[in-house]
């Protein structure tokens, strides 16, 4: 945790989502995808789970959920088993559910489950979901042409102790400069971060996929460090599945149907990348009200890859910024992080 500038960093310096798409507002919506209320889950004798719920933060890097919960595929594909669904605004907030029992499994940005498991070690990774989509994104006009320019300069993330904050504050770390001291970075919810840049609000924003895209399309933006350049060529987790140890421990045969459907999904996806992305983009309009143009669409999918792989090499380079930046207090091995189910 930074211990160096604000209350603000303190308070929040749970990770956040690595794309919190409705914003950060802290609140949270019940999308169910079957009739009734959400549920808890439920078992029956020898511990068969009939019912499980899954807390989101529902974006482009999460599409599994997503296609999932909205078009009921987990249902499809694992028999026998009743799939609620809960909305969350923040990974931090889906951490906090999954320790509550409100939900049983997670999905967010990377960057919350991992700090649980380098804390407490409760809470452990199950499945990857995509990598890339994350721009750091300044006026296409403006003077701001190197990461240096940013001394003295307003950046706008899409939530303070988010993955996307840490590698902003890592990028700036790498060009010589202190992110307390020579940066002011603020919060500022995706869906508004056009209008500020474009208002000289913030000099520049970052946030995961597909507000980067709407930025360059609506805010005069351009991408000061594209997905690429802004961490190891792309090839960074933006979308994680998560459960407590203690659930996955329990159910065992559950998890094994689970990271089956999970990887179905991915493959379906996969085969054909213009169908999983319509289908992606519609199961996310459905779940957010939110529309996109079909360029800034196409611009937004552009930027990710969707995958199943936990990534535990990149992992613990997420861990290793952490550290560095301050956001953990103290060097985080994850060897046990992510779940092998027995």
């Amino acid at each position: 945790m930074r211990i160096t500038k604000s209350v603000i960093y303190k308070a929040v310096s749970i990770f956040g989502v690595a794309a919190t798409v409705a914003g950060c507002g802290g609140t949270t919506t019940d999308a169910n995808t079957t009739a009734g209320t959400n549920t808890t889950s439920n078992t029956t004798g020898g511990g068969a789970v009939t019912a499980v719920t899954i807390g989101y933060t529902p974006t482009i890097v999460l599409p599994q959920p997503l296609i999932g919960l909205q078009n009921e595929e987990y249902a499809k594909l694992v028999k026998g088993v009743t799939f609620g669904s809960k909305v969350y605004d923040s990974g931090s907030d889906v951490v906090e559910a999954l320790r509550a029992g409100t939900i049983d499994i997670g999905a967010s940005g990377p960057y919350p489950a991992l700090k649980a498991y380098a804390k407490a070690g409760d809470v452990v990774l199950l499945a990857g979901a995509a990598t890339g989509g994350t721009e750091l994104m300044v006026k296409k006009d403006g003077p701001i042409k190197t990461v240096t320019d940013l001394k003295g300069k307003t950046i706008g993330v899409n939530q303070l102790g988010s993955t996307v904050d840490s590698m902003v504050r890592y990028n700036l770390l790498q060009a010589g400069l202190n992110p307390d001291q020579d940066a002011r970075i603020i919060q500022v919810k995706p869906g508004d971060q056009a209008a500020q840049l474009l208002a000289g609000s913030a000099d520049a924003v970052a946030a995961p996929s597909p507000w980067p895209a709407q930025v360059a399309a609506k805010g005069n933006g351009r991408p000061l460090l594209d997905w690429k350049q802004i961490l190891d060529n792309g090839d960074y987790s933006a979308g994680s599945i998560f459960t407590t140890k203690k659930f996955a421990d329990a159910h065992p045969d559950f998890i094994k149907q689970f990271l089956a459907a999970h990887q179905t999904i991915t493959d379906n996806l996969n085969k054909d990348r213009a169908k999983g992305d319509a289908q992606v983009l519609d199961a996310w309009s459905k779940t957010t009200t939110k529309k996109l143009d079909p360029a800034v669409a196409k611009a937004a999918f552009a930027t990710i890859k969707y995958t199943a792989d936990p990534g535990a090499k990149g992992l613990q380079r997420f861990a290793d910024i952490a550290f560095k930046v301050g956001a953990l207090k103290k060097p985080a091995d994850l060897k046990g992080f992510v779940y092998s189910a027995k």
